[in-house]
């Protein structure tokens, strides 16, 4: 039913943070971790070494070539219905009821379910953005580590954007957008995000990068707000037709 994709670098001590954390969804037979691991040769005989006994685990090394082909490989190696993917130092919410999780992964219709995320270090749980403001996601909202997709979604719209470094979903998101994609909100915190994180830091690499894919999804922005201005239009026509 569901995969978690986890790539890792050089950091072990945060990759077995995750596979600590992911230990209690393991042990349903639905459900298997993919680790795609780029660290140099001692880390990764570690990593191999640490993670031997564990339950619903599969182990890949890859060769340095950024994140973006890291989530690429994954993809390619996981056969579940959904994905999940956790990288190394984020952590499953210490508080998520598993079987309901996976209970509502086996009822819904939906292509993508963008769940809620706890930051490490902060009390708060941030809430989703109000609707209008959703959709399209310009403003980089979909929290990465809390989105769980169906396998067919990314299928049919991916691959990861392997010129980008840091703003790979973003990207994946905007492309998604003017598509078919249903997705559902759900305000129920799933993942705890590892604020040390190349992708947590702003600066100039990562404005650069959103810059970019923002310039290449302009036509497509503008005319989803045009085609918004003129549902809100129609549907005004339509109820001033009713009360006159």
């Amino acid at each position: 039913m569901l995969n978690i994709i986890t790539i890792t670098k050089d950091d072990i001590d945060g990759l077995l943070r995750t596979i600590k954390s992911t230990g209690g969804i393991r042990r349903y037979k639905s459900v298997e971790q993919v680790i795609i691991d780029s660290s140099d040769d001692d880390i990764k005989k570690k990593i191999k070494d640490a993670i031997k006994d564990e339950k619903g685990i599969t182990y890949y090394w890859q060769k340095p070539s950024g994140r973006s082909a890291a989530f690429n490989l994954g993809l390619k190696k996981v056969k579940a219905g959904w994905v999940w993917f956790l990288n190394g130092g984020d952590e499953v919410y210490s508080e998520l009821n598993n079987n309901l999780l996976l209970d509502l992964l086996s009822r819904n219709n939906s292509d993508a379910i963008i769940f809620q995320l706890k930051y490490k270090g902060s009390a708060k749980i941030p809430k989703h953005p109000q609707m209008w403001s959703i959709w399209p996601p310009v403003l980089s909202w979909i929290p990465h580590p809390s989105t769980i997709v169906r396998k067919e979604i990314y299928n049919k719209y991916g691959p990861f954007d392997e010129n980008l470094k840091i703003a790979m979903d973003y990207e994946f998101w905007l492309r998604c957008f003017s598509k078919n994609v249903i997705v559902d909100l759900i305000s129920i915190p799933i993942a705890c995000f590892d604020q040390t994180g190349i992708s947590s830091i702003q600066n100039k690499h990562v404005k650069i990068e959103v810059r970019k894919i923002i310039r290449r999804y302009l036509w497509q922005i503008i005319k989803k707000w045009f085609y918004s201005g003129y549902i809100i239009i129609k549907s005004f026509k339509i109820t001033s037709r009713l009360f006159n």
